[in-house]
C-alpha cells in the first residue's frame, strides 16, 4: 500500500507542484484526503490513484460555443474573437455549419482563433449548378453557425488531430478535402 502513498507524493509534486488547492480542483478530493495520502497518515486504495492519473492524462472535452450564429458580413475577426473569448490562442476543434445546420468544415487548431480565421477566408472549392448567378467565393459567405471545443492537450498525443480525423471519417463534409488518419486496429492480411 505505501507505493500508492509515494505514487501519489509524485503525481501531485510533478503535475501539480506540490499545490493541494490545484489537485484538488482537478481530482475532486480534499485537501485533507490529499494530505494524508502525501504523508502516509491514510493508504489510497488502487481505484484512487488510477482515478488521479486518469484526471491527469485524459483530457476532458468541452464545449466553447456551439451553433453560435454567424454574420458573414464585414470583418469576421472581431466576431470570432466574441465567440472564442478566453480560449483565442488555445488547441481545439471548430466546425462550420450552413443555413440548415448542415456540418460543412471540420478543422484542428493550435491556436483556435487564428486557424480558424484563416480556415474561414478561404476559397469555396465546391462547384455549383451554372444556373446559379452568385455563387459564393469564400467560405464566410456560407457559414452561418460555428462550434468551437476544446479537445485538451498532451505533450504526448495530438488530441485535437485524432478527434478532427474521426469526425472527418464519420460526416465528410463537403469542404473539407481529406478525410483525415486514424490507424486501423487490426492489420488487413492481404495473403490468404
Amino acid at each position: 500500500m505505501e507505493e500508492r502513498n509515494v505514487m501519489i507524493n509524485y503525481l501531485i509534486n510533478e503535475y501539480f507542484n506540490g499545490d493541494l488547492d490545484q489537485a484538488s480542483d482537478l481530482t475532486g478530493y480534499t485537501k485533507t484526503q490529499l494530505h494524508d495520502w502525501i504523508t502516509g497518515v491514510k493508504h489510497p486504495q488502487k481505484q484512487t490513484v488510477e482515478f488521479i492519473m486518469h484526471k491527469l492524462f485524459v483530457p476532458e472535452f468541452k464545449v466553447i460555443v456551439e451553433y453560435a450564429e454567424f454574420e458573414p458580413k464585414g470583418d469576421v475577426r472581431p466576431q470570432l474573437r466574441n465567440l472564442f473569448k478566453g480560449y483565442e490562442d488555445r488547441m481545439g476543434i471548430y466546425a462550420f455549419y450552413d443555413a440548415f445546420a448542415n456540418l460543412i468544415y471540420v478543422g484542428k487548431a493550435t491556436r483556435l482563433l487564428d486557424e480558424c480565421y484563416s480556415a474561414i477566408r478561404r476559397d469555396v472549392p465546391v462547384k455549383f449548378p451554372t444556373g446559379v448567378k452568385k455563387s459564393p467565393e469564400k467560405r464566410h459567405e456560407v457559414v452561418r453557425y460555428i462550434s468551437a471545443y476544446d479537445v485538451g492537450d498532451s505533450q504526448w498525443v495530438d488530441y485535437p488531430k485524432h478527434v478532427e480525423s474521426l469526425i472527418l471519417r464519420i460526416s465528410k463534409p463537403i469542404l473539407n478535402k481529406q478525410i483525415g488518419y486514424l490507424e486501423k486496429a487490426f492489420p488487413f492480411d492481404n495473403e490468404s
